[in-house]
């Protein structure tokens, strides 16, 4: 962890954190975010489950996790907070809501409460990731940040790796995949001591000092959010939603409806299920350990653009495949290339300047890209009845990243090596 340590930045001399302080920093969203990577799994685990207890078809159960997704869009009120009331008190809070709601969830009665459980918690922990990776953005050295924003996401494959290992034994349970949403309540421990120990960002700060204005009413200050759309933004927004859009429409496919694909038409077993699962996340490490090295030595755009490549083509051949093991390596590629959570935030954190960053990440990422998860699993529905396969229909939502590679490749401006400052 040491490596993410060195204190020397562009900032402001006097303000800098202790290498410490960072390490601490660095750990306790790495622990949060480690369960948000559980919660992602533990819902593509519990899907078969609860079409069988709740009697939902592949189609409801389809629009049900497009609902939940909605919850990632509400999310935007939530992240551009941030830049408002400051990175600390939204991230915090946010931990809170996603831990709660998340437990909430074991208490589902049907399809209704269910989706209502998982829409608040989905908001809360996309505002976690978000905020934490703007963090880390700004208190991380330059040299470091796509390093040590792709490390958080790479231990959040953890939280899968220990979701997969207990499935096959939890589902024979009295409280069966209930028992996975109740463990999520081991956030709040660390949460409690946290609280006090994470400090408000330096540039944050510094940027409150530098621009002091009186503090404007709550609905005057979504004013805000046009500034985003000015002409001097208006490619990095286009490239930032792009990314974002054909992330969670890819994303949402390939992991929402893995079990579901391989239990019902495929014919798996949990045991099958739980065995691949654990190997991919273990596999998958690999992708978000290149990630990191290939951001600062490659580029933002070769990177992003290659992984979206990759992830396609794996995708692709994992949802029309037949054969066991085709499938399961396929499969471990693509959550290799979920590594794309962690690029497209440190790339998105990084394009607005400190005053919008916050606002900038809830428009791209929450308003408008996390559309993609949201429209994704409708489509799947609406294809899987008329191809009569959800695999095949998740083969044809696995298109949809070639489409923005030409976006990032002619409108997404190196970052690799400089300031924050320099880029804005």
């Amino acid at each position: 962890m040491s490596v993410f340590l060195d204190t020397a930045d562009s900032v402001p001399a006097g303000v800098n954190h202790s290498r410490n302080y960072l390490a601490h920093l660095l750990f306790f969203i790495c622990f949060c975010t480690l369960f948000e990577g559980y919660d992602v799994l533990i819902l593509n685990l519990a899907l078969p489950h609860l079409g069988r207890e709740f009697g939902a078809s592949a189609e409801t159960l389809s629009y049900a996790v497009g609902l939940i997704s909605v919850g990632t869009m509400v999310a935007f009120a939530l992240v551009r907070l941030a830049d408002r009331y400051g990175r600390r008190a939204v991230f915090l809070g946010a931990v809170a809501g996603y831990t709660l709601f998340t437990m909430l969830t074991a208490c589902s009665t049907g399809v209704y409460d269910f989706v209502a459980y998982q829409f608040v918690a989905r908001m809360f922990m996309v505002t976690e990731i978000g905020v934490g990776a703007i963090i880390l953005t700004e208190e991380m050295p330059h040299r470091y940040r796509g390093a040590a924003v792709t490390l958080v996401f790479a231990l959040g494959l953890a939280g899968g790796i220990a979701g997969s290992l207990l499935y096959p034994y939890i589902v024979e349970t009295a409280l069966g995949w209930r028992t996975l949403y109740i463990a999520g309540g081991a956030v709040f421990p660390v949460l409690a001591i946290y609280w006090k120990r994470l400090r408000e960002t330096r540039r944050w700060q510094l940027d409150q000092q530098h621009n002091r204005q009186p503090r404007v009413s709550f609905l005057a200050g979504y004013r805000e959010i046009v500034k985003v759309f000015h002409s001097k933004y208006r490619a990095r927004l286009l490239v930032g939603t792009s990314i974002w859009f054909a992330l969670n429409a890819w994303s949402a496919s390939c992991l929402f409806f893995f079990t579901y694909y391989v239990t019902n038409e495929r014919g798996w077993s949990a045991a099958q299920v739980s065995t691949t699962l654990t190997f991919g996340y273990m596999f998958a490490i690999v992708g978000y350990l290149m990630a990191g090295p290939m951001l600062e030595l490659a580029g933002r755009r070769i990177t992003v653009s290659l992984y979206f490549a990759v992830g396609a083509v794996s995708a692709i051949t994992c949802f029309l495949s037949e054969s066991t093991q085709i499938i399961t390596v396929s499969y471990m590629v693509v959550l290799g290339m979920q590594a794309l959570w962690a690029i497209a935030a440190t790339i998105t954190s990084e394009i607005f300047p400190t005053e919008l960053r916050g606002t900038g990440n809830a428009v791209v990422n929450n308003l408008l890209g996390r559309t993609g998860m949201v429209l994704a699993p409708g489509m799947i529905g609406v294809l899987s009845v008329w191809l009569g396969s959800v695999g095949q229909a998740v083969a044809v939502m696995a298109l949809v990243p070639l489409f923005c590679i030409p976006v990032i490749l002619l409108l997404l401006k190196e970052t690799k090596g400089k300031t924050l400052e320099e880029i804005a």
